[in-house]
């Protein structure tokens, strides 16, 4: 064979064949990555390659039993139909060349089942690799899945909402249709055992290949094996599969995989279909392309609103299509994007779209960027927040006419927030702001007061709680023109909820929409609070032992009487919890319910006998108007129970370092989430006296 050289020099580069030599170096290099498997190509020396003639024409394609290949039809207008081959390419002497196929879409008149024929050789290419999440621009040219029977070739014309598209069909008659993403393919000619335009080859499934290196005088090719579908989908994981029968056309259906069948297809058992007969779970080939991971968890804050796009719960199954209408009482009318139907739905019914893209999750609507600024960020089934023991505050630049919250220290109202807004800047830390809902003394004007600078913060970023509050969620509920937090110890009927209040040893009935997740302002950014979990732990159980028995002196306890239980497990000496008795049980136990601890399986209020020596009456309500000093014995709230701790440091902003002596810890608190520490002595309280840190 002919060959030629290319030379490189420091000065210039010359070939020594004519330049339709040359470009058959390109057409080689541009043939390079419809190898199938090649991944990447590395030359040792750019400038100097060998390249030997190939030959202009290959032997014709050939078929093998079960491989899934199109055929063209040109009546009444050109269209490849997909098909599977049911007998090997036979030699040239018999059918003249002919192949048995029998045809996916295209069906005997005279019976149900699939059409069966002899075709040309030459009318028959194979089926091209699916290639998923593929995106179209205006003037592209493409092939359409027309009407559910094979593909015809077009040109993108529009681009619409929710993934839909606008095609100009060739042909004799102008005709344009309305195709969603996944009916639409790029336009490719079969030339010469090849694709034209090439494939991209990192999204097809190829068979595990051992690694090559082909060398051939300084061209390296490394033929790497790509990942097979079978490393993404293993037995028994659930995934969902989109289903193309008739009736349910495009809807995702939750599935567990059984089995692999061949290298892009897998036997699946759907959870919630069945067959005709009722008589168990409905199993099914599917082609890998169909398949995908079930989709994470998305907590819904906010309510949909016009054009959100959306899955909806139909049929046992999820439909893509996007909100039409806004109704009251939490329902929407959705627009399915395969049938354009518009139907109802609640908003329990509906989930945020996501799209499974190069193996990630991507919410086609993002709540951290386009709702709020929370500091929020989107894992497999659960909403990482990042959270600090502190509510420690940065320094926002607070100006004339700014709406703000201003917290309340006085007492009786500690902990509480007010809406305000900024009057004037009165030095360097003191602001003198107007309240929004307090009223002076006689009500003939609103309230207006100087607040130090550590007392304000903006106001928090509307989160609007579509989905109920969780059990001991952390919540502001709104109460005397105010914000005040509080722990969800009930859930009642009726979107009604009962909220405990640690600074008052309160229990008051709010409804759902005067309530708010509870958010903290930290480092300068809003977190929200309803997962925080923080350094010290507090398990479900206390595991109380009776010592000693016998009963506490002088204490008896009645029915619905309002306590607070010790615990004296290792590393939470020191700690008590809020409850209510329930009944008594005799021998110095009682039976009571915590207000702050949960069931194992989180649905109710945890309820367990406990020795008369580990309870004792809630203390008196003592809410401190002036500032802590160092050394002051406190109590701290602290994961549901408060804690016996003294205070180290006073910092800026009513803040304080506190440490625990029962396990050497110091975290940081604010004033509202201390009280004065009393001890409960031979029937009465005792004001604990301040010490000494060891």
């Amino acid at each position: 064979s002919t060959f030629f050289n290319l030379k490189h020099s420091p000065e210039k580069c010359t070939y020594n064949k004519a330049p339709t030599q040359l470009s058959l170096l390109f057409l080689f290099l541009l043939h390079l990555p419809l190898l199938p498997t090649i991944s990447t190509l590395t030359v040792s020396n750019p400038f100097s390659l060998r390249v030997f003639h190939m030959p202009l024409h290959t032997t014709p394609q050939c078929f093998n039993k079960g491989d899934a290949v199109e055929v063209l039809k040109t009546n009444p207008f050109t269209i490849w139909l997909p098909a599977t081959v049911l007998r090997s390419t036979p030699c040239k002497k018999t059918r003249n060349g002919q192949i048995y196929v029998e045809f996916q879409t295209h069906y005997c008149e005279e019976s149900s089942g699939s059409r069966r024929e002899y075709v040309n050789a030459g009318d028959v290419r194979p089926a091209p690799p699916p290639e998923l999440h593929r995106y179209f621009k205006v003037g592209d040219n493409v092939e359409v899945f027309y009407k559910e029977k094979g593909w015809r070739k077009g040109k993108v014309d529009g681009i619409l909402e929710n993934s839909m598209y606008f095609v100009l069909l060739d042909g004799v008659e102008e005709e344009i249709v309305k195709v969603e993403q996944w009916g639409l393919r790029v336009y490719r000619v079969w030339d010469d055992g090849s694709w034209l335009p090439p494939l991209e080859f990192q999204q097809i499934p190829q068979k595990n290949i051992p690694e090559v290196e082909l060398k051939s005088r300084g061209v390296k090719l490394r033929i790497m094996c790509s990942r097979s579908w079978k490393e993404t989908f293993s037995e028994g994981m659930s995934v969902e599969v989109k289903r193309d029968k008739e009736g349910c056309y495009g809807s995702w259906h939750t599935a567990a995989i059984i089995e692999s069948v061949g290298y892009d297809k897998f036997l699946v058992e759907y959870q919630k279909l069945k067959t005709v007969n009722g008589s168990q779970f409905l199993k099914e080939e599917v082609d890998a392309s169909c398949i995908r991971p079930c989709p994470p968890e998305v907590q819904s804050f906010h309510q949909f609103e016009h054009l959100d796009r959306v899955d909806a719960w139909l049929n046992d199954g999820w439909w893509e299509g996007h909100i039409k209408v806004v109704l009251g009482g939490l329902k929407y009318i959705v627009c399915l994007t395969t049938t354009e139907e518009e139907l109802v739905f609640e908003h329990s019914m509906l989930r945020p779209r996501q799209e499974w893209v190069k193996e990630k999750w991507f919410t086609a609507r993002e709540f951290d960027k386009t709702r709020s600024s929370s500091d929020m960020t989107l894992k497999s089934k659960e909403l990482k927040i990042r959270i600090k023991c502190s509510g420690r505050t940065s320094k926002p630049k607070f100006s004339k006419g700014m709406r703000v919250e201003v917290r309340s220290d006085e007492e009786g109202y500690q902990g509480s927030w007010y809406t305000a807004v900024i009057v004037d800047s009165i030095g360097e830390h003191k602001f003198l702001v107007e309240y929004l809902t307090l009223r002076t003394e006689d009500e003939s004007e609103p309230l207006k007061e100087k607040a130090d600078v550590s007392d304000i913060r903006p106001c928090p970023p509307v989160i609007q709680r579509i989905d109920r509050f969780k059990m001991l969620e952390e919540v502001d509920a709104w109460y005397n023109e105010g914000w005040w937090v509080g722990l969800i110890c009930k859930i009642l009927d009726g979107l009604k909820y009962m909220v405990y209040f640690w600074t008052t040893n309160e229990e008051l009935v709010f409804d759902h929409f005067t309530l708010r997740p509870h958010q903290e302002w930290i480092d300068g950014k809003w977190v929200i609070a309803f997962m925080k979990k923080s350094k010290l732990q507090v398990k479900s159980k206390l595991n109380l032992k009776r010592q000693n028995g016998g009963v506490a002196s002088h204490t008896n306890f009645c029915v619905g009487a309002k306590v607070e239980v010790r615990s004296d497990e290792e590393g939470y000496q020191g700690s008590w919890y809020p409850a209510t008795i329930v009944r008594p049980l005799g021998n110095g136990k009682y039976l009571l319910q915590y207000q702050t601890l949960e069931t194992d399986d989180e649905t109710d209020l945890l309820t367990e006998e406990v020795d008369a020596l580990f309870i004792r009456p809630s203390p008196l309500v003592i809410q401190q108007a002036d500032q802590f000093r160092p050394l002051d014995e406190v109590d701290a709230w602290h994961d549901g129970g408060w804690w016996a701790g003294q205070v180290c440091k006073v910092l800026i902003g009513s803040n304080y370092t506190v440490y625990f002596r029962t396990a050497n810890e110091i975290l940081e608190f604010q004033h509202s989430d201390l009280r004065p520490r009393q001890n409960w002595l031979d029937g009465e309280w005792i004001a604990a006296k301040r010490g000494r840190i060891s």
